[in-house]
C-alpha cells in the first residue's frame, strides 16, 4: 500500500492581499509543508494576486480520516457545513466577530451579519463536531469557551514583518515631511474602531496642544456608509480644516486625513513618518497593526480594551479615560518624552519577536501534529486507503 502525507487544509471565506488572516494562512501552509504535511488553502473568493497560492473551494477534495481541516472563522459563511462534513480532525481558528450591538444603529446590515456569525459559532460548539477551537488571543479563546467549545487553545497569528522592508513611496514621503507631528491609525471605518474619538482627540490636540499636527486614518469603509457619513459630519462640526496652517504648502490644510485604502509602500511610508500610533478601538480580537507599528519603532497609545493590552504588552501605553483632552495630553507626552519613547522601542523589539513566523509556526505545527496523533518532528504519512 502506498503511503501519502497527511493533509492539513485551510478554509477561508475570503482570501485578500495584505489581510492578517490570509497572510497567516499562507505562512502556516508553508510551515506545514516544511514539517512534512501536505497543505492547501481554499476560499470562496480570492484576490487575483493570490491565484495559484489559494484555490477555489470547488477544488477542495474530501479529506481522509487521518487528515485535518481548519476553518478560519471571522464571519458567517457556508463553510461551517463544509467543515462539519469533513472526515478526520476538524479545527476552527477564531479571529473574533464584532459584537453586533457595537455596530448599531449606524450599520444594521453589518450587525446582522455579525449576529449571524456569532449564532453560527454557537451552533458549531453545540454540534460537538469541532475537535479543536483555536483563539488567536486569550481574549478570543475566552469567547470560544463561553459559547461552549470543550477543547480550546490559544495560538497567536504569525506576522511577516520582513515584507515591510521595502522602499518608501517618494511622493507620499515628501508630503509627510511637512513640518508638524504625524499621528496615525489603521483599520476599517467601523463603529467599533471609535474613530469619532480619534477625531475629537485630533481637534483638541490641534487647538490646545499643537496647531500644526496631522492625523491620518488608513482604512476603507465598504458596507459601512452610514458610519462614514457620520464621521464626515463630525469632521465638519469639529472644524478640522485649518485655513491658516503654515506648516505645509497648501491652504485649507486638513487636520485629519482619511486616506482610505493605500498601497503597501504608502502604508510603510506612513509608519516611517509617524510620531505615534493612536488606537481608539473598543473591540479587537488581535490587532495586527500594533505589531506593524512596533516593527517601525512607532510608540503606541491605545485604548485598554478587548485583546489590545494582550497584544501590546509593555510595548506601548494604554488609556481607560475617554476624555479627549486627557488622551491628547498623553499623546503629547508620548510624542516628546524621549526616554519613554526609547524604552517603548526597546520593549517593542522584544515583544514583536513573539509574533514572527519563526516563533509562532512551530507552536501551530506542534498543536496540529498532536491533534493528528503524530510527533511534530516526524514526516507524517497516512495510508492512501484511509481516505
Amino acid at each position: 500500500m502506498t503511503a501519502r502525507r497527511i493533509r492539513v487544509d485551510q478554509l477561508l471565506p475570503a482570501a485578500h492581499v495584505r489581510d492578517a488572516t490570509g497572510d497567516s494562512a499562507l505562512h502556516l501552509a508553508a510551515g506545514l509543508e516544511r514539517a512534512g504535511f501536505e497543505a492547501g488553502i481554499y476560499a470562496l473568493t480570492i484576490d487575483r494576486e493570490l491565484a495559484g497560492r489559494v484555490k477555489p473551494l470547488s477544488a477542495f477534495e474530501p479529506p481522509g480520516s487521518a487528515d485535518v481541516t481548519i476553518l478560519h472563522y471571522a464571519l458567517a459563511s457556508p463553510l461551517d457545513n463544509t467543515l462539519l462534513d469533513c472526515a478526520g480532525k476538524r479545527v476552527i481558528v477564531y479571529h473574533n466577530l464584532t459584537p453586533p450591538e457595537m455596530l448599531l444603529p449606524l450599520c444594521p446590515e453589518v450587525a446582522r451579519l455579525t449576529k449571524t456569525g456569532r449564532d453560527q459559532l454557537v451552533e458549531l460548539a453545540r454540534s460537538e463536531g469541532v475537535d479543536l477551537a483555536i483563539g488567536v488571543s486569550e481574549y478570543n479563546t475566552a469567547d470560544l469557551r463561553r459559547v461552549g467549545f470543550s477543547r480550546t487553545t490559544t495560538l497567536p497569528l504569525p506576522i511577516d514583518l520582513q515584507r515591510y522592508d521595502v522602499e518608501s513611496e517618494p511622493v507620499f514621503a515628501e508630503q509627510l515631511a511637512w513640518p508638524g507631528q504625524v499621528f496615525m491609525t489603521v483599520g476599517r471605518l467601523s463603529p467599533n474602531k471609535r474613530l469619532e474619538d480619534f477625531l475629537r482627540i485630533a481637534a483638541y490636540y490641534n487647538r490646545y496642544v499643537h496647531p500644526s499636527s496631522h492625523f491620518y486614518i488608513v482604512g476603507g469603509g465598504k458596507g459601512l456608509g452610514a458610519y462614514t457619513t457620520a464621521l464626515m459630519h463630525l469632521f465638519d462640526e469639529l472644524d478640522l480644516i485649518n485655513p491658516r496652517c503654515t506648516s505645509c504648502p497648501r491652504s485649507g490644510c486638513r487636520r485629519v486625513v482619511f486616506l482610505g485604502r493605500v498601497s503597501h509602500r504608502e502604508l510603510v511610508t506612513l509608519y516611517r513618518a509617524a510620531d505615534v500610533y493612536l488606537c481608539t478601538s473598543v473591540h479587537e480580537g488581535f490587532c495586527a497593526p500594533l505589531i506593524e507599528a512596533m516593527h517601525f519603532g512607532v510608540p503606541i497609545l491605545a485604548r485598554h480594551a478587548a485583546a489590545i493590552p494582550e497584544t501590546l504588552g509593555d510595548a506601548g501605553v494604554t488609556y481607560t479615560d475617554d476624555d479627549p483632552p486627557r488622551v491628547a495630553e498623553a499623546l503629547w507626552v508620548l510624542s516628546h518624552d524621549q526616554p519613554l519613547r526609547a524604552r517603548l522601542r526597546h520593549n517593542a523589539r522584544r515583544r514583536m519577536a513573539r509574533f514572527t513566523p519563526g516563533a509562532v509556526i512551530p507552536r501551530w505545527i506542534s498543536a496540529l501534529a498532536e491533534l493528528a496523533g503524530v510527533p511534530a518532528d516526524d514526516a507524517p504519512v497516512a495510508p492512501v486507503g484511509s481516505s
